[in-house]
């Protein structure tokens, strides 16, 4: 039996997931078309618009990438804080926290629903290993409304699987695709992630069973 074909990109369903970016991208950099900025619906009105979907002003550009920063300081705090749970699991309550109540999350071993829970999910996977280095870059971020954005990023991921030898590991690279929601907390506003999805390029070593799909059926208490 030959080996199953596995795709280059697959088609997450998500606005930042291949094949779509490609058309917006195609008419911006037409070199043929005279406006280089695609329309928008809202770029008819007056008031109301969203600046951080149109920029008119240096406020407006301020605004924007203020908020732009705040996302992908959350996507690093997000892979940070996962590293950090090989110093002490309880520490995957801090990373659940980055999520909404209602999110929904989907790695190559299975998928989990809401924010309770969250924590436990993604510790029967991870706690195989006895270090972890997630790196997030390349990042596209585009605001749907005000209160509603995503993200497409780049992620690489080293997991050592010895505590005392550093060679021991296991890596992955591949894109995260995900969306994030504003929502108000005791300190004020905050962006969390409501979807994320992590899609798989590559992979290199022995993953301990990392990527399989019983993966998730151990039970561990954070």
């Amino acid at each position: 039996m030959g080996s199953v074909s596995i795709p280059a990109l697959s088609s997450v369903d998500h606005p930042l997931s291949y094949p779509k970016p490609l058309e917006i991208q195609r008419i911006y950099f037409n070199p043929n078309r005279e406006d280089k900025v695609p329309h928008k619906p809202s770029d008819d009105l007056v008031d109301g618009y969203s600046p951080l979907i149109i920029q008119r002003t240096a406020q407006d550009k301020i605004q924007y990438m203020y908020e732009r920063q705040r996302i992908e300081d959350l996507c690093n705090t997000y892979a940070y804080t996962l590293d950090s749970t090989m110093m002490d699991l309880k520490v995957a309550e801090d990373w659940a926290n980055l999520f909404t109540d209602d999110c929904v999350v989907t790695y190559p071993f299975g998928s989990h629903h809401g924010r309770l829970g969250l924590a436990n999910f993604g510790m029967m996977a991870e706690s195989r290993f006895k270090r972890m280095l997630h790196i997030a870059t390349n990042f596209t971020i585009v605001f749907e409304s005000d209160d509603i954005a995503h993200a497409r990023y780049a992620c690489f991921a080293t997991h050592g699987r010895s505590e005392h030898d550093l060679s021991e590991h296991f890596m992955e690279g591949g894109y995260y695709y995900s969306s994030f929601r504003r929502v108000n907390g005791d300190s004020g506003d905050m962006w969390k992630f409501t979807n994320l999805t992590l899609e798989m390029i590559w992979t290199l070593g022995d993953s301990i069973g990392l990527n399989e799909p019983q993966a998730q059926q151990n039970t561990i208490s954070v």
